[in-house]
């Protein structure tokens, strides 16, 4: 079986995650996940923990201990994946399990991201998704607005980042523009544009003088589609992205060019999977949440082999 697996970013985690995050991992790794988000554990007004759980200092590590335990559940039950891919905080998690560093390990290296981007961020700064614009009228819009280009999803459908002041002058001008879709994302910080240039630096400077793990799964990352399998290569481009846009869609088309029999997209959330699906739309591909329990995914899988 040639499958794919899919590592989701940062948006559509929700309460249920954390339940499942905090009732399936053990006690020294939920001891680990408090010293690094002790709001997790500590938030018992609802309201104040949906706005905690998309703070970029939350979100990240949270996510990461999210897909690290579900690969953990998954990986002794199907074939080992061809390949890996991660949208966003995605593909550094999607790392730390190929690399199969151990949950500390893993949970250092996503926290250090995540407090060097939040630390660059000095105002109020997010993201916004435009659907229905074009090259030039996206290009003058950037421009005239002083966003950035944050992902590429497809030939009309992006990711901008910017301070949020500027992110609402762009999604109005957006809408004069004819933009079929705005929507400010639940997400604090610019990631993968110019205003987190500082942060990369520091987490190259870091990762570099790390001792390099081996990678067992490669990765295609959302660097331009390139797939790669050496961890000297992995963490120069994690280091990279955190600055630079990234390009989605021709990760997608590279997944699409080494004719996957399957994609599972782990979560949290299925925009990959719907992603994936109106691209490729006779493979076979569902997300884990998709179902209530691992159960429903491996009678699934067990049907479309």
């Amino acid at each position: 079986m040639n499958l794919i697996l899919l590592f989701s970013g940062q948006g559509l985690q929700s309460g249920r995650h954390v339940e499942e995050v905090l009732n399936g991992i053990s006690d020294d790794e939920q001891a680990l996940l408090k010293t690094v988000v002790p709001e997790l554990f500590a938030n018992d007004d609802e309201d104040v923990f949906d706005e905690t759980m998309f703070n970029n200092k939350v979100a990240q590590p949270f996510i990461y201990a999210l897909q690290y335990h579900r690969w953990q559940q998954l990986r002794s039950l199907i074939d080992k994946p061809s390949a890996f891919a991660g949208y966003s905080l995605g593909e550094i998690n999607a790392f730390c399990c190929s690399a199969q560093l151990d949950f500390e390990a893993g949970l250092h290296l996503v926290h250090k991201r995540a407090t060097l981007m939040e630390d660059e961020v000095s105002e109020s700064s997010g993201l916004l998704s435009v659907q229905g614009l074009h090259g030039s009228e996206l290009e003058n819009l950037l421009l005239d607005t002083d966003t950035h280009l944050s992902i590429k999803i497809g030939e009309d459908q992006f990711i901008i980042g910017g301070h949020r002041d500027n992110l609402i002058q762009a999604e109005q001008l957006a809408q004069t523009l004819g933009a079929r879709s705005t929507k400010l994302l639940k997400v604090s910080v610019p990631s993968h544009t110019a205003l987190m240039q500082a942060a990369a630096q520091k987490f190259r400077t870091y990762t570099d003088s790390m001792t390099a793990p081996v990678m067992q799964i490669p990765i295609i990352s959302a660097t331009e589609g390139i797939k790669y399998y050496r961890a000297k290569q992995g963490l120069s481009i994690l280091s990279g992205q955190i600055d630079h846009p990234l390009d989605w869609y021709a990760c997608m088309e590279t997944i699409q060019e080494y004719q996957p029999s399957m994609i599972i997209e782990i979560g949290p959330g299925n925009a990959l999977s719907k992603m994936i699906n109106n691209l490729m739309p006779h493979l076979p591909c569902r997300s884990w949440d998709d179902f209530r329990h691992i159960d429903g995914l491996l009678e699934w899988i067990a049907k479309n082999r």
